[in-house]
């Protein structure tokens, strides 16, 4: 058993039918009823009171029994080891049972399969001995009920974007509706495969595969959540209306399962220096023509683009997909091969990490498509059609691939032993944690309703298990998995990410000028990676005049992120300069000040201010301010008053001395502040 850093062995007490579960950041507490009673994440109470299941049977209220010993609520511990423990849940109300199973790994992420079904007959019953009151049966409401402190409710995310209610107004976003500020009115949407809220400190997260046997009375409003006086109230809407697939004439109705999951955040401790490395993404929409090889080997004025990296500093090069013949295959051709092989040693020769490529793919170019591809490709609706389809080089038709099936293990054993023989120093994963919907049930995706409709899944189980073994492969190996995703943080995910790379779905919009400010909120909540417990870098396309790489950099400066450069010319000398700056501040012994929380005051509310901070020997404050005008309007002499006292600031990039400040459209100020 192999557990990775940061997270230690599960360690479980039991007290009655209690059960305490201590994680890696982590305390949660399962009740009588084996649902949380609560949950502590980094140090905060994200819970105001436990977790239930209410509703109504026979027209009354659903009561759980507890008249010991016959009819009590039981919860027990089924398994118990270092990396998981299983706790099992029974419960009884006058008709019907709820039977639990919860598993629990290491990093605190809860799996959760409910069963339903009718109470039936005892024994002595059957046999006459024993009077049974007669009873319809009916199960007209069951809700699953979340009560979350006020406090540590400011935002939310959800997956897939959605119109959402906002009292009675139905409000649209756009893209960025994805995340943002939770609202001060009550909230409600339909069935979303992820729904998280929290804040900065904590919050939780609830996920599911689909909505197979919820029925709610109003689609759009399948979950809830309600401002109350002591709590902010998720109720998820599981029926509203006795089951469909529960008909009259059965004698005992089969079981009715309902299944879904809980991941209270952070999911890991943020690293003290979030800025992992300094990378460049090779050939990311700014293309590179021809092979890797003869790009990198290209001579200038003496001097190879090795050495250019060497020089601007970069420490991590990520290649992009055109490194592999055969798109997001961990079979390499053989010019593949050498290629790689020749690409780490020159820049390893120059202390240079290399991490590939590889996605959400399966490609006609591949020796195993005709074999494979019915199987393992993702489908969509009754005609099973296949998804996506981009047009690759060399010639080829790359379609999604779904990892619900024995291909996620072919694909982790593939990508190490790739590791192990080209000396990789880990992965970019391009939408491999993004999980489609999917109807191929062929390996187990997809599900049919009473009427014979198919519904389609999205296996965030399936896409858990891929990341989990790689993520602990790679970790024994020193390495480090990189992810970009678009309008989703998948919360059940991240335990096993090192660093996000997010921005996709936001930039197209600012290069086609379909923007204007910066959406704040939605920054806040999706691009700090603060609340997730996991680094973020930030994706740049430019399309100048209109939006440029520095109007990437302000944006992420302030959010306490970075963008990465994707092409080794312009983007890539902005940012050398910016990380001989921060190579310079100490962040793991800084705290982190956000714009959103700091006292600091400008002139024009347009423009930005976080900083980090640290205490000088002689108990003055240092900090590295970072500025931004989050408008397309310029703005001039903005004056920066702090809750400090500070004696003079400098701009860290041009050693002058500064009083007031001037920013372009979008533009930005690093500065170097002493009290």
């Amino acid at each position: 058993m192999y557990i990775p850093k940061p997270f230690q062995p599960i360690k479980i007490t039991s007290e009655g039918l209690e059960h305490i579960v201590n994680v890696t950041g982590k305390t949660i507490t399962f009740g009588a009823n084996s649902l949380p009673k609560s949950i502590i994440a980094n140090g905060y109470e994200v819970l105001a009171s436990p977790i239930r299941l209410v509703g109504k049977e026979d027209d009354e209220v659903l009561v759980w029994e507890d008249n010991y010993p016959d009819n009590e609520s039981e919860s027990f511990v089924q398994k118990r080891a270092e990396d998981q423990v299983i706790i099992c849940g029974a419960m009884c109300s006058t008709c019907f049972i709820a039977d639990t199973a919860i598993t629990i790994d290491y990093d605190g992420c809860m799996s959760i399969d409910l069963k339903m079904t009718t109470r039936g007959k005892s024994v002595a019953a059957c046999f006459g001995l024993e009077k049974v009151k007669e009873r319809r049966n009916e199960l007209q409401q069951l809700w699953l009920e979340i009560p979350l402190r006020k406090e540590v409710v400011d935002n939310y995310t959800m997956f897939p974007n959605a119109p959402i209610l906002i009292g009675e107004k139905k409000t649209e976003r756009g893209f960025t509706a994805f995340a943002g500020h939770f609202p001060d009115e009550d909230m409600a949407l339909p069935f979303r495969n992820l729904l998280w809220l929290g804040g900065d400190n904590a919050g939780l997260g609830f996920f599911a595969e689909n909505e197979k046997n919820w029925q709610p009375l109003d689609d759009e409003r399948a979950i809830e959540i309600i401002h109350r006086e002591k709590d902010i109230l998720v109720r998820i809407h599981l029926l509203d209306s006795h089951p469909k697939t529960w008909l009259p004439e059965d004698y005992a109705y089969r079981p009715i399962v309902f299944r879904f999951g809980f991941q209270a955040t952070p999911v890991k401790p943020f690293p003290a220096q979030p800025y992992l490395h300094n990378a460049l993404h090779l050939d990311c929409f700014i293309k590179v023509k021809g092979n890797y090889r003869d790009f990198l080997l290209a001579e200038k004025n003496g001097k190879n683009r090795f050495d250019r990296m060497k020089e601007k500093g970069v420490n991590t090069l990520v290649l992009h997909e055109k490194w592999n013949k055969i798109q997001n295959y961990f079979e390499l051709s053989e010019y593949t091969g050498e290629q790689l092989k020749l690409i780490v040693e020159e820049c390893h020769k120059r202390g240079i990490k290399v991490l590939t490529y590889f996605g959400y793919e399966f490609s006609t170019l591949s020796p195993e498509w005709t074999e494979k591809a019915d199987e393992i490709l993702v489908k969509n609706g009754e005609e099973q059609k296949f998804s996506g389809g981009w047009y690759r080089f060399p010639y080829q038709r790359a379609f999604r691939v779904c990892y619900n099936n024995d291909w996620k293990d072919r694909f982790v054993d593939g990508v190490i032993k790739i590791m192990d023989t080209y000396h990789t120093d880990g992965v970019y994963l391009d939408g491999t944690a993004y999980s489609y919907l999917c109807t191929n049930t062929k390996h187990g995706c997809g599900w049919y309703d009473i009427d014979g409709k198919l519904h389609g899944s999205r296996p965030w189980g399936a896409i858990r298990k891929l990341f989990r073994r790689l993520y602990e492969q790679v970790e024994m190996r020193g390495g480090m998995i990189n992810v970009h995703q678009s309008g989703c943080i998948g919360f059940f995910t991240q335990s096993f990410i090192h660093m996000n790379w997010y921005g996709e779905d936001l930039q197209m919009d600012y290069v086609l000028g379909k923007l204007d400010d910066f959406p704040l909120d939605h920054f806040q909540v999706a691009y700090t990676g603060r609340n997730m417990g996991v680094p973020v870098e930030m994706l740049a396309y430019a399309n100048p005049p209109v939006w440029e790489f520095k109007s990437a950099i302000s944006m992420a400066i302030i959010h306490g992120i970075l963008p990465r450069p994707n092409d080794i010319e312009t983007p890539l000398d902005l940012m050398s300069e910016i990380w001989k700056v921060y190579n310079r501040f100490p962040f793991d012994k800084s705290q982190w000040h956000p714009y959103w929380t700091n006292g600091v005051k400008t002139s024009n509310e347009a423009v930005k201010v976080s900083y980090y901070k640290y205490m000088a020997l002689d108990g003055k404050p240092m900090m590295l301010v970072l500025c931004a005008n989050a408008t397309k309007n310029p703005v001039q002499g903005v004056e920066i008053t702090f809750e400090e006292d500070i004696a003079y600031m400098q701009d860290a990039l041009t050693g002058e001395e500064v009083q007031t400040l001037d920013f372009c459209k979008y533009g930005y100020k690093i500065l170097f502040a002493r009290g």
